[in-house]
C-alpha cells in the first residue's frame, strides 16, 4: 500500500471542492434538462387535449340521437 508522506492539503481541498462544485453543477444542469423535457410533455398534452375539447363543443351545443328508424332528432 502507498502512503504519501507530503502530502498538499490545500490542492488536495481545493480538488474536492472543484469536484462538489462540478457534480453540483451537473446536477443542476440534468434537473433543468428533465423539468425542460416534462413540461414540454405537459404542454404537448395539454394542447392534444384542447384539440379534443374544441371538436366536443359542437356536440356539447347540439346533441342528436339516432332512433330505431335511422332518424335523426336534434336536441
Amino acid at each position: 500500500m502507498y502512503k504519501a508522506k507530503n502530502i498538499d492539503t490545500d490542492k488536495a481541498l481545493e480538488a474536492i471542492e472543484a469536484y462538489r462544485r462540478r457534480k453540483e453543477y451537473d446536477y443542476d444542469r440534468d434537473s433543468y434538462g428533465r423539468q425542460k423535457y416534462y413540461e414540454g410533455f405537459q404542454a404537448g398534452l395539454d394542447f392534444a387535449e384542447s384539440l379534443f375539447k374544441c371538436a366536443n363543443y359542437e356536440k356539447e351545443k347540439v346533441r342528436t340521437e339516432a332512433t330505431d328508424e335511422g332518424d335523426i332528432i336534434q336536441r
